[in-house]
């Protein structure tokens, strides 16, 4: 992985290769920053870079022994954590710290990738903390996670924090396109449903809610003027697997954002959704800005919620009663 292959976030970059080339590169990195925007792959970069064996201006070579490794998960010298089951326990955390104490293997540098790091357990947590109070010598430590703020402070306050936002859209139709193959104009509807998120917009095109996205939202507007009984028959229709309730909600956040935009005057060009602007609008009319906003509150809540306790009907049942 190069730098050249992650899309964006110029600054991080520019951070990290300051201080690589003035060889004050801290023990360890908090990336943050929404779900799929390239947080794992700025971390696969900086370590390529940092172990290359042939960089130049700026970048990794991508084709040294060591940049093939990393590329492979096979350098010697890294450990990649990430949740079981949605945690990663003590007990996982304890596996991978021993090894940081040793020299590098291959070298200059070691590394403990903490993929979603926020799903660390307290105890988890405590025990990476260990190791991060007293970190041995050439040895980085890089958290990803969308949710810095359920990390215990003190781990936290050990690292420095680089925040990754989300990219322009035009730019995720192009990575995406780039990966798969496929047309810009193939990459486009992925690309505007994915919020700026390169990793959603790659999930969305295995998922077959891509392809069922206008009926989707076609019959979530025509419940404007149902009864409770009926809006909640569809939050039990939907969302039946983890997989499916993670691709619905990419769906109803975007179409909530619709909802909100045009309660708020603005124009089809700025919807996620444009080719449903007329249905939306309507909708929009019917529940009004009140409604639009309530809906919209109910699901940030449930959003919020989630990180705790996730549970994707709750958060639907929220919104659809929402809005009158």
């Amino acid at each position: 992985m190069r730098f050249a292959e992650v899309v964006g976030h110029e600054h991080a970059k520019d951070v990290l290769l300051r201080a690589a080339t003035r060889d004050r590169v801290p023990h360890a990195f908090l990336f943050a920053g929404p779900e799929g925007v390239g947080k794992r792959r700025m971390a696969l970069a900086f370590l390529s870079y940092l172990v290359c064996q042939d960089r130049g201006d700026g970048d990794s070579c991508g084709q040294c022994r060591s940049c093939r490794m990393v590329d492979a998960g096979t350098f010697a010298d890294l450990a990649v954590l990430a949740p079981e089951k949605g945690v990663i326990k003590i007990d996982n955390v304890r596996e991978a710290t021993p090894r940081l104490q040793f020299e590098p293997l291959v070298g200059p540098w070691k590394c403990l990738l903490i993929d979603d790091a926020h799903a660390m357990t307290l105890e988890a947590a405590n025990a990476a903390l260990k190791t991060l109070e007293e970190p041995p010598s050439r040895t980085l430590f890089v958290l990803v996670t969308a949710n810095p703020d359920v990390l215990p402070r003190t781990v936290v306050s050990r690292c420095v924090s680089l925040h990754f936002g989300s990219l322009p859209t035009t730019e995720v139709a192009a990575l995406v396109a780039r990966e798969r193959g496929i047309s810009v104009a193939e990459a486009t509807d992925a690309a505007a449903l994915s919020r700026g998120r390169p990793g959603r917009a790659l999930r969305l095109l295995d998922s077959p809610l891509l392809a069922e996205r206008r009926a989707f939202i076609a019959t979530f507007l025509e419940l404007a003027d149902k009864g409770p009984d009926e809006r909640l028959k569809f939050s039990d229709d939907v969302a039946s697997s983890k997989e499916d309730a993670a691709d619905t909600a990419i769906l109803l956040e975007s179409l909530l954002q619709d909802v909100l935009l045009v309660a708020a005057g603005r124009p089809d060009a700025e919807l996620c959704n444009r080719d449903m602007a007329g249905p939306i609008r309507t909708f929009a009319e019917q529940v009004g800005v009140e409604g639009a906003i309530a809906a919209a509150t109910a699901w940030l809540d449930g959003d919020a919620l989630r990180r705790y306790h996730p549970d994707a009907r709750a958060a639907m049942d929220r919104v659809l009663l929402g809005f009158r």
